[in-house]
């Protein structure tokens, strides 16, 4: 999970958006008549025109898991504040993110553990990619897992029960991965961060300079590769051991 910096919409996107606002049928649903504003967000909001926003200001990675989205049927559009518990943030693109199908359309699995979006249903988060300060407190460990550092009892409370981004911890201690597979996709993003570093070493160009220069092509790319946030993660934490010994 990444900071998401918004990009903003077209005139002509933010232009339907008002006149929905403005319009009698919008004016007349009550608060809590969830049908009623999920019709109007289905049918007159400009989902699909967003929806290419919410991807291209996310660079192409699911706001949640780092999975790679595209504009089809395993994208979603995402509300943080539900919209079943707030008529206008229903149709407020601050409050919108780029999500996958959380393993929806996986097949083939029995008993398949889903994530994101589609595990969280309506619940209502605490935790948000579009806060930095809370994002600056995301980590990973070698095995995949996610988690906060310092630690953050409402963000680790998202991560694993709202969002389900670590999967299930079994009896035994075993973690069985989602049905998209993001534990996998991190363990072998962070195992792929390492053996980067040990080839830097070997070459001798392991030093502030160059990690700073590969964290930002990391960053920079319109493109992002999936699960990136976690070779930020770990190229940020040597690359701050470094500039404290001066190399």
């Amino acid at each position: 999970m990444i900071f998401i910096e918004k990009e903003g919409l077209s005139s002509s996107v933010k232009e339907r958006i008002i006149g929905i606002r403005k319009s009698e049928a919008w004016k007349a649903i009550e608060e809590g008549n969830t049908t009623a504003i999920r019709n109007i967000f289905n049918n007159d909001f400009p989902k699909d025109e967003v929806k290419r926003i919410l991807i291209h200001e996310q660079h192409g990675l699911c706001a949640y898991c780092m999975k790679r989205i595209k504009d089809d049927i395993h994208s979603r559009v995402e509300h943080l504040v539900p919209l079943s518990k707030d008529k206008e943030n229903a149709i407020n693109y601050s409050n919108m993110l780029g999500v996958c199908d959380g393993g929806e359309k996986a097949t083939g699995q029995q008993g398949k553990i889903l994530c994101c979006d589609a595990y969280k249903k309506e619940n209502e988060l605490f935790l948000s990619p579009l806060n930095k300060v809370q994002m600056d407190k995301i980590a990973y460990k070698p095995d995949g897992t996610i988690h906060t550092n310092p630690f953050d009892k409402d963000m680790e409370t998202d991560i694993n029960e709202t969002l389900h981004l670590n999967g299930i911890r079994k009896a035994d201690g075993t973690i069985r991965d989602t049905a998209t597979e993001v534990l996998k996709g991190r363990r072998d993003t962070y195992e792929r961060a390492k053996l980067m570093m040990d080839k830097l070493n070997r070459e001798g160009k392991c030093n502030s300079i160059t990690l700073k220069k590969l964290m930002e092509t990391l960053s920079s790319k319109e493109e992002r590769e999936e699960y990136v946030g976690v070779k930020i993660f770990y190229f940020t934490k040597k690359y701050k051991s470094f500039v404290r010994r001066g190399l």
